[in-house]
């Protein structure tokens, strides 16, 4: 199983061996936080079982601590970070953060990735670095071929793992972005669109599965029938 922070860090879940570690520079963190703030967007930054924030009172910060396991630890001013972030988790309304994207992409796009992981949170991750990012690192290690990945996917920040994998399968809940990156789209995740894959391509038992042999089938998006796996017998990575 592989863990990671958007592809920056990766780690091996069953062993808990760190395959990759992948900062953004501190010069560019510092900036980027800096555009973030001028745009009254909340800046945390999540750091080995800290999360570094200048308003630990703030819920999302509760949050995210809380659902992450990490020690909030209050800082005066992230513009001066003393630490490579691996992530920059930028929150707000769409409002607000719809046009720091913008103005982000027009003036670091080319040193950063950034990509929406839901309604409130953008995240910021060194440039190159992202879930696709992770898988290749994972299977280099591992010896693994990436055709022979199963990756599934809803949001913005899982396009590039879709791209990536040998099978890529977005959430029928999924954003439109995330479907067109996909081979396959299937069911959202309340009607068992995982199980329904896996069920295609693996002998898996889903006799327990309400419904499931009455579903539609997952749709193939229209790609290249020969470059893609018929039956991906690797990791599924999620």
């Amino acid at each position: 199983m592989l863990a990671g922070m958007n592809g920056s860090i990766v780690v091996d879940q069953a062993t808990n061996r760190e395959i990759a570690r992948h900062p953004m520079p501190l010069n560019i963190a510092r900036a980027l936080i800096a555009v973030a703030k001028r745009h009254d967007v909340l800046v945390m930054i999540p750091h080995e079982d800290e999360l570094l924030v200048e308003d630990p009172s703030d819920t999302h910060a509760q949050h995210e601590a809380t659902s992450n396991k990490l020690s909030i630890r209050h800082v005066d001013d992230l513009t001066e970070l003393d630490v490579k972030p691996t992530k920059v988790l930028l929150v707000g309304e769409r409002d607000i953060t719809d046009p720091l994207l913008d103005e982000l992409n027009r003036t670091y796009g080319d040193q950063v990735e950034l990509a929406y992981s839901s309604p409130l949170y953008l995240e910021a991750t060194a440039a190159g670095i992202h879930k696709g990012s992770a898988i290749t690192d994972y299977c280099e290690a591992e010896g693994i071929p990436l055709s022979r990945v199963m990756a599934f996917g809803d949001n913005g920040n899982d396009i590039g793992m879709l791209r990536t994998a040998g099978l890529g399968v977005a959430m029928g809940n999924g954003i439109p972005e995330a479907k067109a990156a996909a081979d396959l789209v299937t069911t959202s995740h309340d009607d068992e669109g995982i199980a329904r894959v896996l069920s295609r391509y693996f002998d898996v038992d889903t006799s327990d599965v309400p419904g499931l042999s009455e579903a539609p089938h997952p749709e193939t998006n229209e790609t290249d029938d020969a470059a893609r796996p018929t039956n991906p017998t690797g990791r599924t990575l999620t």
